[in-house]
């Protein structure tokens, strides 16, 4: 019973440009801020902790200061991820978080797969289930958020715990950069600011 069950989900799994599609969907649902300070805990392997401000200037710009190494590579990897929101039509939308993919290798005419993350379900485009030697782009299967992104060269990025107070729904409270299965660098969010909804921005727009 479960093997059918299984097959009947995997069955159901739509392609790249479907699931693309609607990520970018989503993107045009949250507000329109034009740029976001997170405010956190950057740690990178070998180094204490430090405090660190991601500056996200939409669309598709962000500042680590003082990143180097990769804890820079980590920014690079994320920020069209975290950027593409804002780009004002759902195409250019759907345009850039294809792009982000195609950068990293993804094969996006390769079939989606189901897989999960800590424990949440995930769509994996560009590769099959559990296999992880394939670059991948993963978005969460109930709300299409960019997930984790495995580039080309192993590269394995990871966008955590959306929904947490500190991000919202906008970002992810959590993100980690992995080489060879070790953890490399990883921004705590304990703030998010210049953050609005769309109701939000039109009734500030009114207003003037």
């Amino acid at each position: 019973m479960t093997r059918l069950l299984l097959a009947a989900l995997l069955a159901y799994v739509p392609a790249a440009g479907s699931l693309l599609r609607k990520a970018a969907e989503r993107a045009q649902a949250l507000g329109k801020a034009k740029e976001v300070t997170l405010t956190g805990t950057l740690t990178v392997t070998g180094e204490a902790p430090r405090g660190a401000q991601l500056v996200l200037r939409f669309p598709l710009q962000c500042t680590l200061a003082g990143a180097e190494g990769v804890a820079l590579q980590m920014v690079q990897l994320a920020c069209p991820l975290l950027t593409f929101r804002s780009v004002p039509k759902e195409k250019e939308a759907d345009n850039a978080i294809r792009n982000a993919a195609l950068a990293a290798g993804v094969d996006l005419a390769a079939p989606s797969s189901i897989s999960r993350l800590s424990d949440r379900a995930v769509y994996v485009v560009g590769a099959g289930p559990r296999d992880l030697s394939r670059p991948q782009l993963w978005l969460y299967k109930d709300s299409h958020a960019p997930a984790r992104l495995i580039a080309k060269e192993g590269t394995d990025l990871r966008l955590l715990q959306y929904g947490n107070p500190a991000a919202l729904d906008w970002f992810p409270r959590v993100v980690e950069l992995w080489n060879a299965g070790q953890l490399a660098a990883r921004f705590e969010v304990l703030e998010a600011k210049g953050t609005r909804t769309s109701g939000e921005e039109e009734e500030d727009d009114s207003g003037q």
